[in-house]
């Protein structure tokens, strides 16, 4: 796989999960700024993803930056806000990862 396309998805990542931050920060948009620093993130980091769906497969982009968006938000909301992961929820976020991996092989 193109190693520009996977920093690409790894900045798009990257500015999803800040824009998952600044979003809970935003109160449901009580506070403007950081749901309008949001919204421009969660821009940028569709920009990367464009510009990365051009050299590898929309499938495997899209999954890889959704997936590693969850996985990580997930896990930081659980050591920055305390959030408590089910045994359930642990085998639901396994399988996000498990299935990127499949799908990123398989291309």
């Amino acid at each position: 796989m193109n190693p520009a396309a996977i920093l690409l998805i790894l900045g798009a990542v990257t500015l999803d999960i800040l824009a998952n931050v600044l979003l809970k920060r935003s109160d449901g948009f009580r506070h403007r700024r950081p749901g309008l620093a949001a919204i421009a993130l969660i821009l940028l980091a569709f920009t990367l993803l464009g510009v990365a769906v051009q050299h590898m497969p929309v499938a495997v982009a899209y999954a890889a930056w959704g997936g590693l968006g969850i996985v990580t938000t997930a896990l930081l909301s659980r050591r920055i806000d305390g959030a408590h992961l089910t045994p359930t929820a642990w085998a639901g976020l396994t399988l996000i990862v498990g299935s990127v991996i499949v799908l990123s092989s398989s291309h």
